[in-house]
C-alpha cells in the first residue's frame, strides 16, 4: 500500500468538556500509529460476472396500483396488486390475507371462467388469467401488448375480457384463451369498458380528450365518439356503465370537466354532470339507487415531499340528480378504488401510494376493518445483523417509527417489526448479553434520544439514553474497560435557529446505568457519519466532516486526532474496510472515491476512479477472498465492483428498476451477498463465495 502524506495533523491529544464520571485509569489510544508495509494480494478471482439484483418481500405492496373485489370459495375478497409486482388475495371481510403472493402486475379484474374464480393481470408484458384458488396460471400469456386497462364482461355466455393500452385494444374469449376480433384501433388508449346497447356488445375505449364505441368481432367504430375539446388535455383513465332513466350512459370522470355523463344510445353529452375533479371511481348500490363513487383529487390538498396526498376526500353522488351525499375522507393518495358488499352494505376498497389496501362502510364512511398495510414507505434504509446465528437486515422507511426484520436466507419479514416512540434518524445492530440488539437514535431536536431495543423480541432495554438537543447522526454499541459503551454522534441547534451554524458532539454513556460519561465537542459545524473502529485492540469512533475526520478514545472519552479529507458534504458516503493490515475509511467525494488509512491518517494513492457523476453510497466486503468495495451513482446509473488490493474496477452490477439509496454488505452460508435499500425496497445480489 502506498500514501501520499497530508497536512500536518493534530498529534497533540486533548480532552474537550468531558463531563467528570469519566472512566478513571483508562488507557488512552496512540495516534498516528506505525505504517504498516503489509501488501495484501488477491489470493482468490473476484466472478467475472454478478446475478441480477433480487427483491425481497417487503411484507405487503410497495405503492397499490390496482384493487378488483369478488368472491372466493362463498366468501367475499379484494384483489390488489402493487408496484413491487405481486398479485395478494385479502379477505374482504378482515383484509387478512388469503395464500402467498402472485408474481404480476395490475392492473386487476375478477371473474368466474368455467365455473372457477379468475384473476387478471400481467405477466411479463403479457394479459395473463390466474386460478384464485391455486394461484397457478391459466393457459399461456393472451398478447394484449402494453395494456393500462382491463375489463372482465360477458357476451353470451361466454366469459370474455378486454384491454387498452399503448398498442390498441383488445378482445378476448377467456375460456378458449383466442382473441375475438382483429385488433381494435391504433391509437393510445388508457381506459377500457364492456357494454352492452339494444343486445349489442360494445367496448368502450377511452384515449386522450375522446372515447369511441366498438364492435369487438369487425374492431370498426360503433357511432359517433365522445370527442373533449378544451383548453387542457383530458386525460381519461376511468369509464364506468349504467343505467339512468333506463338509458344505457357512460360516466367518465375528467381532471378538469367533472363527470361528462354519454347517453350511449343518442351520443348526447353533458359536461359537469356532476362536479369537481375525480380521480380513481366506480359504481355502488346505495338504499337502492345506483350511486358514483370516486377519490376527489382536488388541488388544494396537503401533499408529502414526493407529491402524494396525504388525505384523499371520497365523493357519493346520484348520477341521476347530480346530489352529493354524505361523503368522508381516508388516509393517503388513493389510486385505486372497487365496490363491493359486505354483509349486504356497501364496501368500498381503496389502495393507495402508503402501501395499504383499505375498506370503508359506504353509508357510515367508517373503516369496516384494519388495513393491510404493505411495505416502508419512500426511501428504504437498511442495515445487517445477525439473529440466531443468521443474517437478518433492519431496515426502515420514510414514517421513520418503524423498522421491520427481515431474514435474509428467505428475503421475508419476520413477524413483528420494532415500533420507536419517535422518528428513527440513525440505527445500529449489535450484541448485548448474548442478545441481538438494535441502537437507535430517535427524535428530531430537543429532546433527542437513544434508545437500545432487543432484535428477537422487540422490546426497549434500559431507560432512554439523554443528552443530545439536537438530530443523532450516528449511533455506535462497543465495549471498553469491562463496560458497556454507547456513542452517538449528533448536532447542536444555534440558539437562535441557524442550522447552518450548528455544533457537532459525540457522546458517550455508560449502558445499562445510562450515565452520560463524556461530552464531547467535534468544534465548528455537524459532527457527520459516525464509524466505529478499534486501534491496537481499542475502540475508536470516528466522525466524517465536511472536510476533516476526527478521531475520538472511546475508552478514555478523549479526541484523539483529526486530519483533512477531501472537501464534502457531510452526508458523503463514508465505509469502514479492513485490507493490506490496517483500517481503510472509503469516502466518496463527488464521482471520486478516496481511501485514508485511519492507523495514520495517510491517503492511499490509489482511489477509485471511474464514476462520471457523484457517488451516493458505497459498501464493503470479500468476494473470493478479495477485499472489494461496490460503488453506486445514481446520475451515471452505474454500480461498480473494485478491487481495492489494485484499486482497479474488476465488474458491473445490474441496477434495480426502481431508485436505489443504500448498500450494505453481509455473509450467508459463505457468500457475499450485498443488500441495497430503495424506494419502498430492499433488494439482494449474490456476489459469489466470499473466500
Amino acid at each position: 500500500m502506498s500514501f501520499r502524506r497530508l497536512p500536518p495533523v493534530l498529534a497533540a491529544l486533548f480532552l474537550a468538556g468531558s463531563v467528570p464520571l469519566a472512566s478513571a485509569g483508562s488507557t488512552v489510544v496512540s495516534w498516528p500509529r506505525a505504517g504498516t508495509t503489509c501488501q495484501e494480494t488477491s489470493r482468490g478471482v473476484v466472478p467475472a460476472s454478478f446475478a441480477a439484483p433480487v427483491a425481497m418481500d417487503m411484507g405487503g405492496h410497495a405503492d397499490v396500483t390496482s384493487v378488483a373485489v369478488g368472491e372466493l370459495d362463498d366468501r367475499p375478497v379484494v384483489i390488489s396488486a402493487g408496484a413491487e409486482h405481486t398479485i395478494r388475495i385479502w379477505d374482504r371481510a378482515t383484509l387478512e390475507p388469503i395464500g402467498d403472493p402472485i408474481p404480476g402486475d395490475g392492473p386487476v379484474a375478477y371473474g368466474t371462467v368455467g365455473g372457477r374464480p379468475v384473476i387478471l393481470g400481467r405477466s411479463r408484458g403479457a394479459l395473463q388469467r390466474w386460478d384464485a384458488t391455486t394461484r397457478l396460471p391459466v393457459g399461456g400469456p393472451l398478447p394484449a401488448g402494453r395494456f393500462r386497462s382491463v375489463a372482465f364482461g360477458e357476451f353470451d355466455g361466454r366469459p370474455i375480457a378486454a384491454t387498452a393500452g399503448t398498442d390498441g385494444a383488445y378482445v378476448f374469449d377467456l375460456a378458449t384463451g383466442r382473441r375475438i376480433g382483429p385488433p381494435i384501433g391504433t391509437g393510445i388508449f388508457s381506459a377500457v369498458a364492456l357494454v352492452r346497447v339494444h343486445g349489442v356488445p360494445l367496448v368502450l375505449a377511452g384515449q386522450s380528450d375522446a372515447v369511441i364505441a366498438w364492435d369487438p368481432f369487425s374492431g370498426k367504430p360503433v357511432g359517433k365518439p365522445l370527442v373533449l375539446q378544451d383548453e387542457f388535455i383530458q386525460n381519461i383513465t376511468t369509464i364506468r356503465t349504467t343505467t339512468i332513466g333506463g338509458r344505457p350512459v357512460a360516466l367518465i370522470p375528467t381532471a378538469d370537466l367533472g363527470v361528462i355523463r354519454w347517453d350511449l344510445i343518442t351520443r348526447e353529452v353533458t359536461r359537469h354532470s356532476l362536479q369537481g375533479r375525480f380521480g380513481p371511481s366506480s359504481l355502488a348500490v346505495l338504499n337502492g339507487r345506483t350511486v358514483f363513487v370516486s377519490a376527489e383529487t382536488a388541488g388544494d390538498l396537503a401533499t408529502d415531499p414526493y407529491g402524494s396526498r396525504l388525505r384523499s376526500p371520497v365523493a357519493v353522488i346520484d348520477p341521476a340528480t347530480g346530489e352529493r351525499l354524505p361523503s368522508f375522507e381516508v388516509p393517503g393518495h388513493v389510486t385505486s378504488l372497487a365496490v363491493g358488499d359486505l354483509g349486504g352494505r356497501p364496501v368500498i376498497v381503496t389502495g393507495g401510494r402508503d402501501n395499504a389496501v383499505r375498506a370503508y362502510d359506504l353509508v357510515t364512511g367508517r373503516e369496516s376493518a384494519p388495513p393491510a398495510t404493505g411495505g416502508p414507505n419512500g426511501d428504504v434504509y437498511g442495515v445487517n445483523g445477525e439473529l440466531h446465528g443468521r443474517p437478518v437486515t433492519v431496515a426502515h422507511g420514510n414514517d421513520g417509527e418503524v423498522l421491520g426484520v427481515w431474514d435474509l436466507g428467505s428475503g421475508r419479514p419476520l413477524d413483528s417489526p420494532v415500533r420507536l416512540p419517535g422518528r428513527v434518524t440513525s440505527f445500529a445492530t449489535g450484541e448485548y448479553g448474548g442478545r441481538a440488539v438494535l441502537v437507535a437514535g430517535i427524535g428530531v431536536g430537543d429532546p433527542s434520544m437513544i434508545r437500545i431495543f432487543d432484535l428477537e423480541r422487540r422490546t426497549p432495554i434500559g431507560e432512554p439514553l439523554l443528552g443530545h438537543d439536537g438530530l443523532v447522526t450516528g449511533v455506535a454499541l462497543t465495549e471498553a474497560d469491562r463496560r458497556v459503551l454507547v456513542v452517538g454522534a449528533g448536532d447542536r441547534g444555534d440558539a437562535a435557529g441557524d442550522s447552518s451554524a450548528s455544533r457537532g458532539a459525540v457522546r458517550i454513556w455508560d449502558f445499562p446505568l445510562g450515565t452520560l460519561l463524556h461530552d464531547l465537542s467535534v468544534g465548528n459545524g455537524p459532527a457527520g457519519q459516525l464509524a466505529l473502529i478499534r486501534l491496537a485492540g481499542r475502540p475508536v469512533a470516528v466522525t466524517f466532516g465536511a472536510t476533516r475526520a476526527r478521531l475520538w478514545d472511546v475508552g478514555a472519552g478523549k479526541r484523539m486526532a483529526s486530519f483533512r479529507i477531501a472537501k464534502t458534504e457531510h452526508s458523503a458516503p463514508v465505509e469502514i474496510a479492513r485490507f493490506d493490515c490496517t483500517t481503510v475509511a472509503i469516502v466518496a467525494t463527488g464521482r471520486t472515491v478516496e481511501l485514508y488509512d485511519l492507523a495514520t491518517g495517510e491517503q492511499v494513492e490509489r482511489p477509485l476512479l471511474g464514476h462520471s457523476k457523484q457517488v451516493s453510497s458505497v459498501a464493503f466486503g470479500r468476494v473470493g477472498g478479495v477485499p472489494i468495495a461496490v460503488t453506486h451513482s445514481p446520475q451515471d446509473r452505474s454500480m461498480r465492483v473494485w478491487d481495492l488490493t489494485t484499486s482497479r474496477q474488476v465488474g458491473t452490477l445490474q441496477r434495480p428498476s426502481r431508485y436505489l439509496g443504500s448498500l450494505s454488505m453481509s455473509y450467508l452460508d459463505g457468500r457475499a451477498v450485498l443488500v441495497g435499500g430503495g424506494r419502498e425496497a430492499l433488494w439482494t445480489w449474490d456476489l459469489g463465495p466470499a473466500a
